[in-house]
């Protein structure tokens, strides 16, 4: 009896234990260093904007989670967009008790307001942000000011144009993997508590002009 009532709880743990790593999965994925100035040049879509919705789905067929964000667009940066909300997928989400989160992806929150640099509105890729959290910047306000941080709330207190460093004294790219990462070119305060000396929005928006008429 008690050999049976010891097999039995063994049994259960192991369901629980197998339950729970199939419903949180993991992904582990790299990225490339980019320069600001390619990540300026290369997005399809450069808007200011906020995020209204965020809802994870589940393909039927494939089983696959993505979440989907829906951004009201305040203002078009760069590219030729002329609809009021957009809707991009990410990879990962949590639908029905599963969690699947990949690495270094960080999707935008509900009512999150941020500036986006958006590698393409119509192809199907993990991330839509070009360069990840190299393309993904948030707006913060201070004192009634607007300002910029990165994606793990680091103010950007500079945009530094980097393309005509000859490459022989450039610093190389590197892999890189998770959030915060940042392009070369881009300034930043490693504490959150200096967010008064980040850059405006508009700073922000002018100088990546800046680098895309150049």
């Amino acid at each position: 009896m008690v050999s049976l009532m010891f097999k039995r709880k063994f049994t259960l743990y192991l369901l629980v234990v197998v339950s729970a790593v199939i419903s949180s999965v993991s992904v582990a994925t790299t990225i490339l260093g980019m320069d600001i100035d390619k990540v300026a040049n290369d997005a399809e879509l450069v808007f200011e904007g906020e995020v209204l919705l965020r809802e994870a789905r589940q393909d039927s067929r494939s089983g696959i989670i993505n979440t989907y964000v829906t951004f009201a667009i305040h203002d078009v940066v760069k590219g030729d967009f002329s609809a009021d909300t957009i809707e991009l997928k990410f990879a990962g989400g949590t639908f029905n008790g599963q969690i699947v989160e990949v690495s270094g992806l960080s999707i935008p929150k509900e009512g999150e307001q941020g500036i986006y640099f958006v590698e393409s509105t119509s192809r199907d890729l993990l991330n839509p942000i070009l360069g990840w959290s190299q393309g993904h910047f948030l707006i913060e306000e201070e004192n009634g000011e607007r300002r910029v941080s990165t994606v793990d709330r680091r103010p950007v207190t500079n945009i530094q144009p980097v393309a005509s460093i000859p490459a022989a004294i450039k610093k190389p790219q590197v892999i890189i993997e998770g959030d915060g990462d940042v392009a070369a070119g881009v300034l930043v305060d490693s504490s959150a508590l200096t967010i008064e000396r980040a850059l405006t929005v508009e700073e922000f928006k002018n100088r990546i002009l800046d680098l895309v008429e150049n």
